[in-house]
This record gives C-alpha cells, structure tokens and sequence, in this order.
C-alpha cells in the first residue's frame, strides 16, 4: 500500500465481503514485532468453487507498506538466506525498519493535508 491508513481501508474492504469470514488478525503496525516489522496479517476462510462443490480455505494475507515491504524484503535476505552470523546487524535493521516508519508517517500527514483540503 501507498499509505498506512490505506493497509486498514482494504482490510475493511475485504472482510465486508459477505463469502470472507475473518479467521484470525495480528496488528504488527500497532504492535510491531521486536526485530522492527511493522504489517497487518489477517488469516480468512475463502470459497473456492470446484466443479461439484465449494471448500472453504483458509488463507493468510499480509498487508504492508510499500516501504515496509521493501524492508522485510531486504531483511529476509540478510538476515535469514545469509549463511554468516547477521546478529550484528539486528539493532541496525531495527532503526531502518524505524526510521522507514517515521518517513510513512510524513508522507501519510502531507497525503491527508492535501487531499483533504480540497
């Protein structure tokens, strides 16, 4: 997503689909997990229909921040396709995943004021 209030607005969208049942959610924006990630994971049952019948499947969806997931994306790669030790760079990772944060935060406040001055 653009923005982070965005990552709740389609959170919303899906689960007012009447065929998707929330499952379970875990908010790591307001409760990022200690290595800095910050994303919404919600799990829904979903139909899938098959020729004679619908099966309900359970399905894990994360919604994140472009910026967000281009860190996780980057840090996936140091940190666990390494072989070498990276617990060097854990408090490192961290303060980018804070400092990317603070950035979403600027945008998100210039994004709302201009466009909701109009």
């Amino acid at each position: 997503c653009n923005y982070i209030e965005d990552i709740y607005a389609i959170e919303k969208l899906l689960l007012k689909q009447p065929d998707i049942e929330l499952l379970k959610r875990k908010d790591y924006i307001e409760y990022p997990k200690s290595n800095g990630y910050r994303s919404l994971h919600i799990v829904v049952s979903i139909p899938v229909y098959l020729t004679e019948e619908v099966q309900y499947v359970a399905v894990e969806i994360q919604i994140r921040s472009i910026g967000m997931d281009m860190w996780a994306s980057l840090e996936h790669k140091i940190r666990y396709k390494n072989e070498e030790n990276t617990e060097h760079y854990r408090n490192i990772l961290r303060q980018c995943a804070t400092d990317i944060t603070s950035v979403e935060h600027k945008m998100q406040d210039i994004h709302s004021e201009v466009f909701n001055n109009k």
